[in-house]
C-alpha cells in the first residue's frame, strides 16, 4: 500500500497523493462510502447545511477548493505553483459560512435556488494503520445550480476525499480536496459547498 502525500500552501494537512494508491477498500466499505456521499448530496441538495455539518463533516475538517492554470507542457517561464486556492477552510470557517446561509445573510438566498448533485466514478482506496480506520475516496462531480427562470449555472470538478471511521462507528469526511476544472468560475458565484 502506497501512502505518499504532495505538500501544499497549507501545510497544516498535506494533500494525498492519489496517482499512486492501488490498494482498494472492500465491497462493503466501498458501498458505505457511496452511502455516505449520496446522503451529503441530499443534505446539501435540501439545504440540510447543518446537518451536513453534524453528521458528515469531521471537525477536525480541511476543505480545499484549487483551480488550475493550464500550462504548455513544455513551459519554463513561471515558477509559481499552477494551484490558486478559491477555499482553504477548517471546520470553523464551514460552519460560518453555515451559519450566514441560514441567518439571510446572503442574497443568493432569496429567491431559493434549487441544486443537483451527480456524483460518480466513486473509487475508495485503504489508508491508516492498526490505529484507525481511513480510507481515500476520489470522485467526479457535476452540481447544478438553479435559480429564476435564466439562472442556471454547472460545476464540474473532481474530489479527493479522506474518510475515517469515528469513536460512533460511523465514517466521517475529514479533508476533501475539490480540483475545480474552471480556470474563472462562468457562473455568477462560488457560493456552494462542493
Amino acid at each position: 500500500m502506497v501512502n505518499a502525500a504532495v505538500a501544499t500552501n497549507n501545510t497544516s494537512a498535506p494533500r494525498q497523493d492519489f496517482s499512486q494508491l492501488e490498494d482498494y477498500a472492500s465491497e462493503a466499505v466501498s458501498r458505505e462510502v457511496e452511502k455516505l456521499l449520496h446522503r451529503e448530496a441530499r443534505l446539501l441538495d435540501t439545504e440540510r447545511l447543518s446537518d451536513w455539518l453534524d453528521q458528515i463533516v469531521d471537525p477536525t475538517i480541511r476543505y480545499v477548493v484549487t483551480s488550475r492554470e493550464l500550462r504548455f507542457r513544455k513551459e519554463r517561464r513561471y515558477q509559481a505553483a499552477p494551484e490558486v486556492f478559491l477555499y482553504d477552510d477548517d471546520f470553523t470557517f464551514l460552519k460560518a459560512r453555515v451559519d450566514q446561509f441560514h441567518g439571510g445573510m446572503q442574497w443568493r438566498v432569496d429567491p431559493p435556488e434549487r441544486y443537483r448533485r451527480l456524483v460518480t466514478n466513486i473509487e475508495t482506496f485503504k489508508l491508516g494503520g492498526a490505529d484507525r480506520e481511513e480510507y481515500a475516496v476520489r470522485s467526479n462531480c457535476l452540481t447544478q445550480r438553479s435559480r429564476r427562470t435564466y439562472e442556471v449555472d454547472q460545476f464540474v470538478y473532481c474530489r479527493e476525499d479522506i474518510v475515517r471511521r469515528c469513536p460512533a462507528g460511523t465514517l466521517r469526511l475529514v479533508q476533501r480536496w475539490v480540483d475545480f476544472d474552471e480556470r474563472s468560475v462562468v457562473g455568477r458565484n462560488l457560493l456552494i459547498f462542493l
